[in-house]
């Protein structure tokens, strides 16, 4: 299976828009809104498989930043 990815430039509007958001949010709100976020992402991907990708690779990199 082919998967395709957003271009870079698409990418890092996309970062800009999230930090938007969060700036906009009171700090006890983030969490639920990335919640909410991820979750409706994940609606639009029709591959559970790719959706549990995403979340180990999130987590990995979570991780990896706490080192």
């Amino acid at each position: 299976m082919t998967t395709s990815t957003l271009p870079f430039d698409d990418l890092e509007r996309v970062y800009e828009l999230l930090a938007e958001a969060l700036d906009d949010l009171p700090e006890a709100q983030e969490t639920p809104f990335l919640a909410q976020l991820a979750l409706a992402l994940a609606h639009r991907i029709p591959d559970l498989s790719e959706v549990e990708a995403a979340i180990r690779e999130a987590r990995r990199a979570s991780e990896d930043a706490g080192k």
